[in-house]
């Protein structure tokens, strides 16, 4: 049997994130919970492999994680493109309440997501307009498709635009510290024993 390991933020989905983030337990449950949400595998298959290939699975994972991606200014979710806020420095004051309360809770990012990314209307050469804001529970539930990459460019982007604009309610965020982007090292033992790169997306268990 062939397994396919996503061994790119690309290849994730906002929502398999955020299940894997809750999670609390040793670093053996932990890279057994990755295999199964991350490669859609089983539990009693994951529990047959050998205990090499879990290695080499959750290495794969790691390099993904190990990824800062730039912002993404559209993505594609089914027939829906969605483009992100044409300019941060015309952020309405509902549109900042709402970021500001869930950009730093990974369980409600998706809401923080269907604030910065809206559907295109409109298009002007390389300029394009968004749907006007109508609450984040309008697209919310659709954010969760969205991948793992789109998501983490548009916080590191939000981040740092909100030091430059010296906008309080955004530099109290600007410290990725409170946020673990990289959970999956948790359970890796510091990367012992695991090969530094990997090359290939197949995997034998």
């Amino acid at each position: 049997m062939k397994l396919i390991v996503p061994n790119k933020m690309s290849e994730i989905k906002l929502a398999d994130y955020q299940k894997f983030v809750r999670l609390e337990g040793d670093e053996e449950f932990l890279a057994r919970k990755a295999v199964e949400i991350f490669c859609g595998l089983k539990m009693d298959v994951i529990l047959q492999m050998k205990a090499s290939s879990l290695t080499t699975v959750t290495s794969v994972l790691m390099n993904a994680f190990a990824e800062r991606p730039a912002l993404t200014q559209k993505f594609t979710i089914g027939k829906q493109t969605f483009g992100f806020l044409p300019s941060l420095e015309e952020i309405t004051v509902g549109e900042l309440n709402d970021v500001d309360q869930y950009i730093s809770d990974w369980p409600k990012m998706h809401k923080a997501m269907a604030v910065l990314y809206r559907p295109i209307v409109a298009t002007f050469g390389n300029r394009y307009e968004i749907e006007k804001y109508e609450g984040s529970d309008k697209y919310a539930e659709q954010m969760k498709e969205m991948p793992l990459d789109v998501t983490i460019g548009a916080m590191l982007f939000f981040w740092t635009l909100g030091k430059d604009l010296s906008i309080a309610s955004l530099t109290s965020l600007a410290k990725e510290e409170e946020m673990n982007l990289t959970p999956l090292l948790n359970f890796l033992k510091n990367g012992d024993g695991f090969p530094s790169t990997i090359s290939s997306q197949e995997v034998t268990p």
